[in-house]
Order: structure tokens, then C-alpha cells, then sequence
């Protein structure tokens, strides 16, 4: 026992091998346990390539051991040579430059991989680190000897910007799929996409504790414990009041509900007025009778199946703070994972594949969320500011309507002019106010709010986008609206940057001569005679 409590407090051996580099050298533990999260460490045999010249960069590499040799790819020359304790590919950094010589291992060596990415990330959380890693590439002076190269020739990667056929072919088959098996288990994709929104939430406050000292395991626990601690006291004070006012609630919603058959009646009656062939039609009398028996049947036929709905989906619900818990802890961890399976001729752009798909989710749903609150203040001013009762509850649920393409913004505008037929039967006014409200909230979703907090992320063709609406529809139902777009721009950036990967065949040589240089390194000494 005694010989554990010593232990726990030792240094990691990875943590001692980093401190051994002089650039990191003076951090303090905290600081070298904040870059440890973003480092990934990748080996290499003798011989093998590590980057190329003209390769798009996306890294700065720090030597842990072994020998590395930078050449200019087209004359050979020997542009310098890198020791235990140095790094390089830092332009590629700083600069965001194609790689203007080539690395290869003079000698197996072990190298610490830092994500341009990840630099920015460690930017904003821990400027100190930043600041010393950005200084020490500026003044080293094997630096200013391979900056001094001339860049010249075309670049070796076959990098493409349209997917082609079969990719598109595949992007769409695999779309179709994820909406087919999330349709199944959409009790389990629905509190990992609500977590996931959380996550990127509280991400930044996050960085603001690793900021200010604290461990990743002490910010999740703190800020998934706090969600949880708000929604429960949420729970817990709604819990009584919605006692107390039920009959009040069900009566006002039984109100509400007959002056909506009632403007139904109405409409009904003046289509038929105005449209002859829909006099002998008797599909508006349905529709009404339909309307009729959902409000005055609600509350015994429709409200308890809507209450154990909503009891059946309350556990899992529940899971949305504890994967919330995981996503903010272990994020770093998950992501070594992903990319210590990746071999090293693929590494690079498995790193910006992972990085462009979380930086695709987190646009979208966070600009998401921000759209909510500013549809939610729009329409709520704006119902205010026409005299309507509850303002901001109507903004509400028009706002989170609008997460469902076309059929959402209907139908919120179909709860609000029950509303106003209730309330206000007969003023003309207020509904063209209505119509207006609604034409000018869609206006700046679609002209304003989307181009400047989404922007051009997904790069979804609104073609592409209108049939894969339909398509979702037909195989998820509502849940296919909701989720057909983010799975395909997700799905969008997976398979072209796996197309380029699969079809650079500089990229596949250089995988097949590092397999071929491991297995002569695993068989050198079995070969020799026995004594």
C-alpha cells in the first residue's frame, strides 16, 4: 500500500519523456498535462517517411527520440538534421504552407504529433504554451535554413475538390443507412445528439477551467454536475406548479383548441365558397370532424397517451447529462484512440478528417441553439408587441418548431393563429400582422441568420438538400427531417476526405514501403545462425 501511494504521485513515463524536450522543459505539470491531451505519439522506423515536400501540412512534429533528416525532395541536398529535444514542420503551422522539403527517419524514432488544430485550441486555453512554442519557431535556426528553400513544382498529393461519382454514390447510400438504423434505435440517438449540443456548449467553459487550473476531470464533473443540479431544480419547481394549475392549464388548452376548429370551420367554409369543384368535395368536412374529435376528445383520449409518451422516453433522456460527463472528459482520449489506429502515411489526414467533422457538428448545432434564441426573441417581441397573451412561451415553441424543415414553421404558425382566433376572433389586422411576422422571421432565418452563424459549413446544394428531405421523411418520418441534413454533411466530409486518402497513390506507396520497412525491422535478427 505504502509502495502505491508512492506511485501515484510519480510522473507518467511519457510525461518524463516530454519534459526531456527543452521547449517543454520549464512547464509546469498542469501545462505539460494540457499539451499530453492534444499530442499524439506516433513511431517511426529507419527509413520511413514521415511528411513530403509540397504536402499540404497540417502538423508540427517534436522529436522524443531517434533521428530525423529534412531534404529538399528534388536535389537531395541535406537541409538539416533533427535531434532528440528539437521539432520541425512548424511552418506548416504558423504559416498554413505546403511542406517545402521532405522528413524521413534517419533512425527508428518516436515523435510527438501536434494538430495545427489543436495549437489554435491550446491558443485560446493556455496562451503561455502557445507563446513559447510560437517564439521557439520563429528563432530556431534549422527554421530560417528550410525556410530559405524555394518552393517550386506542383504538389505530390492528388488532392480533389469535388467528390466524384462513386463517393457521391456512397455519401448518399450511407446517409440512407444511418437514418435507417437511427430510426431503430432513436431512443439512443436522440439523448446522444442532445448531449452532443450540450457538449459543445459547455465546451467553452471548459476551456475556461483547464484556463484557470483545473483538470478535465474536475470541469466535466463540475459542469455536467451543474446541468444536472439546474434541470433537476427545473423538474422539482414546475413539478408543483403544474399541480396546482392543471385544471386551469387543461381548460385554457380546451379553449385554445375549439377556437382552432372553430377559424378551421371558417376556412374551410370560404375555400368552398371560393372554389366551385370543392362543394361536391367532402374531404374539408373530414378534416374538420378530425379537428373537432382532437379537441374535444383531448384531454380523456389523446393527453394520457401523451404524458406515458413522454414517461416511456424520460430514461432515456436521463442519459443525456452522463454522455455529456463522457464527452467532456474523455473527448482527448477518444480521439488518441481514433488516430493511434490510423497507420502514419494516413495520420496527417485522418487528423484533419476528425477535426473537420467535429468542426461541421459543432457549427451546425450550435448554430442551431443560436438561431433558437434569436427566433425565440423575435417572435416573442414581435407577439408582444401585437398584444398577444404569453408571448414568450409562443416564441418558444415557433422557435423549436423550426428545427423541422417545412412542416415546423407551419405548424407553429398554425399554433399561433389558434391563438389569435381564440382571443381575437374576427380582427382581420392582427392576422395579415401575424402573416407578416412569420414571412419576415423565415426571411431572416434563410437570408441572414443561417449565411452568418452557419454559413456555407455543410455546403449542401438546396437541390440535394430538398430531395434528402424527402428521403429522410420517407425513411425516419419527422426524426428523418431533423436528422437527414446533419448526418449528410457529416457523411459529406467522411467521404471526401476518405476519397483522397484512398486514391493518393503517393499516400499508398509510401504506406506499402513503411509495412515492408516494419516487417524487415521485426525480422533482422532472425535470420542469423545460431552459435
Amino acid at each position: 500500500m505504502l509502495l502505491r501511494y508512492f506511485r501515484r504521485g510519480m510522473e507518467p513515463a511519457h510525461l518524463t519523456l516530454l519534459r526531456q524536450v527543452p521547449l517543454l522543459a520549464d512547464l509546469s505539470t498542469h501545462e505539460l498535462h494540457t499539451l499530453d491531451d492534444l499530442l499524439h505519439q506516433r513511431d517511426y522506423v529507419r527509413n520511413e517517411v514521415i511528411f513530403d515536400q509540397d504536402e499540404e501540412g497540417q502538423a508540427i512534429y517534436f522529436l522524443l527520440s531517434g533521428k530525423v533528416v529534412i531534404t529538399q525532395q528534388d536535389s537531395g541536398e541535406t537541409l538539416a538534421e533533427i535531434t532528440p529535444g528539437q521539432f520541425f514542420g512548424e511552418r506548416a503551422l504558423l504559416e498554413n504552407q505546403p511542406r517545402i522539403a521532405q522528413a524521413r527517419a534517419a533512425e527508428d524514432s518516436v515523435i510527438a504529433v501536434l494538430f495545427r488544430a489543436d495549437f489554435l485550441w491550446l491558443l485560446h486555453t493556455n496562451p503561455a504554451i502557445a507563446s513559447k512554442i510560437s517564439s521557439h519557431c520563429q528563432l530556431r535556426d534549422a527554421s530560417r535554413k528550410i525556410e530559405a528553400a524555394q518552393h517550386t513544382g506542383p504538389g505530390i498529393s492528388n488532392l480533389r475538390n469535388v467528390p466524384g461519382p462513386l463517393t457521391w454514390i456512397g455519401i448518399l447510400t450511407v446517409t440512407c443507412l444511418l437514418l435507417f438504423v437511427f430510426k431503430k434505435v432513436l431512443w439512443l440517438v436522440v439523448p446522444f445528439l442532445l448531449a452532443l449540443i450540450l457538449y459543445y456548449m459547455l465546451l467553452p467553459l471548459s476551456k475556461r477551467m483547464l484556463l484557470a487550473g483545473f483538470s478535465s476531470n474536475v470541469a466535466a464533473v463540475s459542469l455536467s454536475g451543474l446541468f444536472l443540479l439546474v434541470m433537476s431544480v427545473a423538474v422539482l419547481s414546475f413539478y408543483p406548479l403544474a399541480i396546482a394549475n392543471a385544471d386551469e392549464w387543461q381548460s385554457s388548452l380546451a379553449h385554445y383548441l375549439t377556437g382552432g376548429g372553430a377559424l378551421l370551420e371558417n376556412l374551410l367554409q370560404s375555400f368552398r365558397s371560393q372554389f366551385s369543384f370543392l362543394q361536391n368535395a367532402r374531404f374539408d368536412d373530414d378534416l374538420y370532424l378530425q379537428f373537432r374529435d382532437f379537441s374535444m376528445h383531448f384531454s380523456d383520449k389523446y393527453l394520457g397517451a401523451f404524458i406515458l409518451s413522454f414517461a416511456a422516453w424520460l430514461p432515456s433522456l436521463l442519459l443525456t447529462p452522463i454522455i455529456t460527463f463522457f464527452l467532456l472528459k474523455d473527448h482527448a482520449r477518444l480521439r488518441k484512440m481514433l488516430g493511434g489506429a490510423v497507420p502514419n502515411a494516413f495520420f496527417e489526414k485522418t487528423l484533419y478528417l476528425m477535426h473537420a467533422v467535429d468542426r461541421t457538428a459543432r457549427i451546425y448545432f450550435v448554430g442551431l441553439m443560436k438561431i433558437t434564441v434569436l427566433d425565440t426573441l423575435i417572435m416573442a417581441c414581435g407577439l408582444w408587441l401585437l398584444g398577444l397573451n404569453s408571448p414568450l412561451l409562443l416564441g418558444i415553441i415557433v422557435a423549436v418548431l423550426n428545427w423541422i424543415p417545412y412542416l415546423g414553421p407551419l405548424l407553429g404558425f398554425a399554433i399561433v393563429m389558434m391563438v389569435v382566433a381564440t382571443d381575437f376572433p374576427g380582427n382581420l389586422p392582427l392576422v395579415y400582422s401575424i402573416i407578416g411576422l412569420f414571412i419576415m422571421l423565415r426571411a431572416l432565418d434563410d437570408l441572414v441568420f443561417l449565411p452568418l452563424i452557419v454559413g456555407k459549413s455543410l455546403r449542401i446544394h438546396p437541390l440535394l438538400t430538398l430531395m434528402m428531405f424527402l428521403i429522410g421523411e420517407a425513411i425516419a418520418g419527422i426524426a428523418g427531417l431533423m436528422l437527414v441534413i446533419p448526418i449528410l454533411g457529416i457523411v459529406m466530409v467522411l467521404g471526401e476526405t476518405l476519397e483522397i486518402i484512398l486514391t493518393d497513390m503517393r499516400l499508398q506507396a509510401r504506406h506499402a514501403y513503411s509495412r515492408k520497412m516494419r516487417w524487415q525491422a521485426a525480422n533482422r535478427d532472425l535470420s542469423q545462425e545460431p552459435d
